[in-house]
């Protein structure tokens, strides 16, 4: 029974994004022209702009990468994506009469896979000597699987007739995490430079986003212990997990419920702290307008920050299960029809309780976000050039929680007002090594951390894509002729 759950909530998250691909986006997020979005990885990092105002129009990521389905190499071309009525290769699949478009990886490592997507809306920022504010807003999906038993995604992916697992015991002591969720944020923004003496400069940040819930479902298992007799045969000897789900679906009919738009609320926080090495001397400026302000240059930055602390309370069309250490003997498995999502659900506790609502624990859960550490270093070689080294790691703050991977990476870039490029090399879920670019002419950002997902060097298992378009105004550029005078000081007017 575990295996039908778990096939339904894969299926139905990653039917509904297998199109979203997205991670941290390296060649928009940091450098001293991210702006705005800098406050993705870190709101004391507001401080590090050369620009006084950095206005969003819209920027977009999107990102998957697992390490159990493949496409062969020699099977795909990304030019494919772009071409009418093509048709994808398929395969016999061992041990059953499907064809499939992917292969899988028959190692016994455990499984994960992470999808993500992020629109980010309208957003400005605005720097006042010590004091930086920004808005931003985004739309974001996840869907993440973390630590399937590689027995289990076998069973999911090729079906219950994969017949070199009958007859087998399998006892997985978990956690089995899976998570996907759909939001909307609104966030505000605030850093202060509470500290600037000498060669030191530290600032500290926060942003507090209110957090709108559009639908969620999640899975944790912490116990589970199964023999598959045959192809339509499961028993299981014991269950222990949890599951929720607040979809825009009419669970009884499986229609569209877009009524209300938002299936819960919450909040979310980050957190951040920046410690700058200048190359000079900090002196104070006083300046009678915003594009007066100077830049100081560095010879390099530290930042810490935790980002996506906080939960999203779904109490709309919510759904919340537990299995308590149960057992179930399943016979007809395969042939078993569901018409509407209840049935499903009812099935389910019938199964392992022998009534139809005993499994169900509530009509509300609270689902957390994919909370993460974020550590930035950043180090001005000379002139231009610049080399930057972060960690992204995840930690799950609930058992309801999306799992977040970790990611490493250290990335050179040459930097001007107009134009940026930077080539990210990055280590993800301490896994797989990949090479990405960025492409930056003034406000217009495009890149990638994984370069080789556009090409056919070697199987296709993600691809990572994101843009950014936006305008900013550089400081100590007022765009007016002769010296800028600020607190009675002349300024010759500075360029980036």
């Amino acid at each position: 029974m575990f295996k039908i759950r778990i096939t339904f909530y894969i299926l139905v998250l990653l039917t509904i994004h297998f199109r979203i691909f997205a991670q941290e986006m390296p060649g928009s997020t940091l450098g001293n022209y991210a702006g705005v979005n800098s406050i993705q990885l870190n709101p004391s990092a507001l401080h590090n702009s050369k620009q006084y105002i950095d206005i969003q129009l819209v920027g977009m990521n999107f990102f998957l990468q697992n390490n159990y389905l493949y496409m062969s190499k020699t099977d795909y071309r990304f030019s494919n994506f772009f071409k009418s009525g093509y048709v994808w290769p398929t395969h016999q699949e061992d041990y059953g009469t499907e064809v499939r478009n992917f292969y899988h990886y028959s190692n016994l490592k455990y499984k994960n896979a992470f999808v993500q997507e992020r629109i980010n809306g309208p957003g400005a920022m605005l720097i006042w000597g010590n004091h930086a504010f920004a808005l931003s807003t985004a739309v974001r999906t996840i869907v993440s699987a973390d630590k399937i038993p590689y027995e289990l995604a076998n069973f999911i992916y090729l079906g219950l007739n994969y017949q070199p697992q009958h007859n087998i015991n399998y006892l997985d002591n978990g956690p089995v995490k899976t998570a996907g969720m759909s939001w909307g944020e609104i966030g505000l923004s605030y850093s202060n430079t509470f500290h600037a003496r000498g060669f030191n400069v530290i600032s500290a940040g926060i942003s507090v986003k209110r957090l709108l819930g559009i639908a969620a479902m999640y899975m944790n298992a912490r116990k589970l212990d199964y023999t598959v007799l045959n192809d339509s045969t499961v028993d299981i000897q014991n269950l222990d997990a949890e599951m929720g789900l607040s979809l825009p679906i009419n669970y009884n009919v499986n229609e569209a419920l877009t009524s209300p738009l938002f299936k819960g609320g919450g909040f979310g926080v980050d957190l951040g702290v920046t410690y700058t090495r200048l190359k000079s001397y900090h002196q104070n400026q006083y300046f009678n307008s915003l594009c007066a302000q100077p830049y100081e240059d560095y010879l390099y930055r530290v930042g810490v920050a935790l980002i996506d602390v906080g939960a999203i309370q779904f109490n709309n069309n919510a759904v919340k299960m537990r299995i308590d250490n149960r057992s179930s003997y399943w016979k007809n498995v395969t042939s078993m029809k569901f018409t509407n999502i209840n049935q499903f659900l009812d099935t389910l506790s019938y199964q392992f309780y022998g009534d139809n609502t005993s499994a169900y624990s509530g009509d509300q859960f609270t689902l957390w976000l994919p909370s993460a550490l974020s550590v930035q270093f950043d180090y001005h070689l000379r002139e231009n050039w610049y080399v930057n080294a972060s960690l992204i790691y995840g930690f799950p703050l609930s058992k309801a929680a999306i799992p977040r991977p970790a990611e490493l990476s250290i990335t050179p870039r040459y930097e001007t007002r107009d134009f940026e490029a930077s080539m990210p090399l990055s280590l993800y879920n301490w896994q797989l090594v990949r090479l990405g670019l960025a492409l930056r002419v003034y406000g217009i950002t495009i890149g990638t951390d994984k370069l080789g997902g556009y090409f056919h060097f070697s199987d296709f298992t993600g691809l990572d894509f994101y843009l950014s378009f936006k305008v900013f105004f550089s400081k100590g550029n007022c765009r007016i002729k002769g010296p800028v005078h600020c607190g009675g000081n002349e300024f010759k007017k500075i360029k980036y």
